[in-house]
């Protein structure tokens, strides 16, 4: 009698399930353990004792909520300048380096600099007032010696009646000319060092304004915007370009208003910044005062150290430590994985036998979270030298 011929696809599917039911029945142990005698209990035999064991443990773990946000540069210039003028030239692009001090910007610096000119003509002349205002004096106070000596003489003749009263009277005024030419010379002189004085502060305001043309980059760091262009009208309020600082970066992250306790400034988080593929620890330096109305949730900034491949506008996390919880840890040596399933070697009252288990997160020290079968404190059989 001829069999009926099974379809391809229908032996495939019975050969999948076969190996399926194989997996299952060695994970419990079908071809594991020694053949059991007719009359025995199979339980009471168990698995041989493994020579090398471990205990599973109870543990208090944090609990994490992340927090999500970007990183920023804490120090980030934008640059305008203080004089209205034309742009001449630009140094740098946007994404390039810069020193402290380079010169980015260059405005046209013809009016400043007639400006100046004109200042130090005035302030010249007024030094030169000055000079002549000094000599005037000195020659009224030689006329007024001269005067004052005369009125002397004068003076002992009259008393000797070898000079009239109207001689006298014409000695003391030629002294009272003298003395109130000496006076206007002073106050002169007074008048014009005040010129002076006014218009060396009109050349230091001038030579101000014409340094204001050469802009120089206040910090080094990295041009992250160029708003200008040669042929642009500058004036103060313009952005022209912006600098930042990509060593000093920090994560602006966002706490839903429920953690918002957790948060203090000057704890330490670990942060990820998962495009660079870095963790590190950062400290918190600030903490918005208020919330935003939208999101319900608060800025918080974290300083983060220098780091290699990180840049302002990326994506990161913040780790933030809300609570406690229990769970149980075993050593990664005593889980056995059979494709999908995971399986350890426990002692039951004084037998071995196999369990399965479900696992979770990695843990420190080489172990790892179990979330079911086993509740801690149990001793498990090592891999390598369980069954």
């Amino acid at each position: 009698m001829k069999l009926p011929r099974i379809p391809l696809k229908a032996f495939r599917w019975l050969l999948l399930l076969a190996l399926c039911a194989a997996v299952v029945l060695y994970a419990a142990g079908f071809f594991g353990g020694e053949r059991v005698a007719p009359g025995e209990d199979p339980r009471a035999a168990g698995l041989p004792a493994p020579t090398a064991t471990a205990l599973a443990e109870k543990l208090h773990a944090p609990i994490f909520e992340d927090a999500i946000g970007t990183v920023r540069s804490r120090r980030v210039i934008a640059i305008s300048p203080q004089v209205v003028a034309r742009v001449i030239g630009v140094a740098r692009q946007a994404g390039e380096t810069v020193a402290a001090g380079e010169e980015l910007v260059v405005l046209d610096d013809r009016e400043f600099r007639a400006r100046l000119a004109q200042a130090s003509e005035a302030k010249a002349a007024a030094e030169a007032a000055v000079a002549r205002a000094e000599q005037a004096k000195l020659q009224a106070e030689a006329q007024l010696t001269r005067a004052a000596s005369e009125e002397k003489r004068v003076q002992g003749l009259q008393q000797q009646q070898a000079a009239t009263t109207q001689q006298l009277e014409s000695a003391q005024a030629d002294l009272a000319d003298a003395r109130a030419a000496v006076a206007g010379a002073e106050a002169s002189i007074l008048a014009v060092r005040a010129q002076v004085a006014q218009s060396a502060q009109v050349v230091n305001e001038a030579e101000i304004a014409l340094s204001h043309t050469r802009i120089v980059a206040p910090i080094a760091g990295v041009v992250s915007e160029r708003a200008v262009e040669p042929g642009d009208m500058a004036s103060p309020g313009r952005t022209l370009l912006t600098v930042l600082d990509p060593n000093a970066l920090r994560l602006e992250a966002r706490v839903r208003e429920q953690l918002i306790g957790f948060v203090r400034a000057g704890a330490s988080l670990d942060v990820e910044l998962p495009a660079s593929s870095t963790k590190v620890t950062g400290t918190i330096a600030d903490l918005l005062p208020s919330a935003d109305a939208a999101s319900r949730s608060f800025e918080v900034r974290i300083d983060l150290p220098a780091l290699v491949g990180a840049r302002p506008g990326m994506f990161g996390r913040a780790r933030l430590a809300i609570g406690e919880r229990e769970l149980v840890a075993a050593p990664r040596r005593a889980i056995v994985r059979v494709g999908q399933l995971q399986t350890v070697v426990v002692e039951n009252g004084g037998r071995w036998e196999r369990r399965l288990v479900t696992t979770g997160a990695d843990l420190d020290g080489d172990r790892v979270e179990v979330l079911s079968g086993l509740v801690g404190g149990e001793k498990l059989g090592l891999r390598g030298d369980a069954p």
